[in-house]
């Protein structure tokens, strides 16, 4: 082995103990946040060693305790067969999903092109410096301009690469100028805002209203289902993102709640939004399943990454509508105390 070869090596794997400190600050503060907000602690030193032994047994290290820890605070209780997230993202989602193919679920301006009817048609994309038309025809700045003007009344930009609802801007097209698209050098798509069903918009209708779909492809080439939330915004904010300020739950394939209502630490607010929760209670989104078999169709149409997770809307006429797809940084965590164990681990640990 060269010194090139061992100075890659170590770059790697002190990259994966920044990765896993990183993560595991992430499930301390969060854990934190969960025992402040309900004032209890559930692990205690007996329920702390029964995850810790666990956690060594099934994954070869104690160390990936925290996660676990956080969701036994959330669910109330330790379940043997949960996944901890370090050990998802760090060492299983690196090999299903590798980075060179992953990145592809990064260019947003790409999306129309390989999902075609399933994805938003944007009105126009800017790519590498050039305008196009949705069909990836040249079009001059001039002809921008009156093209989105002509189309629709308001549009949404968003940069390859935002993540988390970052970097998503909202514009009325008759205030519309050229140097809004040219702030920097970035590739934009510019999509109409969705007109979204009636159903999600009672919700919130400030915000689009959007269902998180997780696929996962199995050995034997089939795409499994793993689980479904809806998302929606909350006081006025315009985008949907929990991070952000939103709110979601756990819908079945019928599109009906399987939880109440969830803040971003993942605690039911049910008692302190009893409005919204009674609106949950009664809740079916239309056409679920239909949006969750369109996300299967389309795994099976990119094979090179082995876990997806879709962010899907519903339009007015019921149709769904992939508005982005992530394989970069596709969580999972939320499902797990609360609807799960969601994954068989004598398959993906074998």
């Amino acid at each position: 082995m060269n010194f090139n070869t061992k100075a890659s090596e170590l770059k790697k794997v002190l990259l994966k103990k920044y990765r896993l400190k990183k993560y595991t600050n992430k499930a301390h503060d969060i854990r934190k946040q969960v025992i402040d907000k309900t004032g209890r602690e559930v692990v205690n030193r007996t329920v702390k060693n029964e995850i810790r032994e666990y956690s060594n047994e099934t994954f070869g290290s104690p160390k990936f305790w925290p996660w676990l820890s956080l969701y036994t605070e959330i669910r109330g209780e330790f379940i043997h067969g949960w996944l901890p997230n370090d050990y998802f993202q760090i060492t299983l989602l690196d090999e299903w999903n590798p980075r060179k193919f992953s990145e592809i679920s990064d260019m947003k301006t790409f999306y129309h092109s390989y999902y075609e009817d399933f994805a938003v048609k944007p009105v126009a994309v800017k790519v590498s410096g050039v305008y196009y038309d949705q069909h990836w025809n040249v079009i001059t700045r001039d002809i921008l301009i009156d093209t989105i003007r002509a189309t629709v009344e308001e549009i949404v930009v968003k940069k390859d690469g935002g993540f988390a609802g970052n970097d998503i801007q909202f514009l009325k097209t008759e205030e519309l100028h050229i140097r809004d698209m040219e702030k920097d050098n970035e590739n934009l798509v510019i999509q109409p805002v969705i007109q979204q069903h009636s159903v999600l918009s009672k919700l919130h209708s400030d915000s689009l209203n959007t269902l998180r779909i997780a696929t996962f492809l199995e050995t034997d080439g089939s795409v499994a289902f793993k689980f479904m939330f809806l998302r929606f915004g909350k006081d006025g904010n315009r985008v949907d993102n929990a991070y952000s300020g939103g709110r979601l739950c756990f819908l079945n394939l019928e599109g009906e709640p399987l939880t109440g209502v969830m803040n971003s630490i993942g605690l039911t607010v049910d008692q302190e939004e009893p409005k919204l929760a009674k609106l949950i209670e009664s809740l079916k989104i239309p056409s679920a399943e239909d949006a969750v078999n369109e996300c299967i169709r389309h795994h099976s149409l990119f094979p090179y990454v082995r876990y997806i997770a879709w962010d899907v809307c519903i339009d007015s006429n019921s149709k769904p509508k992939m508005i982005e797809w992530n394989a970069i940084r596709p969580g999972m965590w939320f499902a797990e105390p609360h609807i799960g164990p969601i994954w068989d681990l004598d398959s993906i640990l074998s």
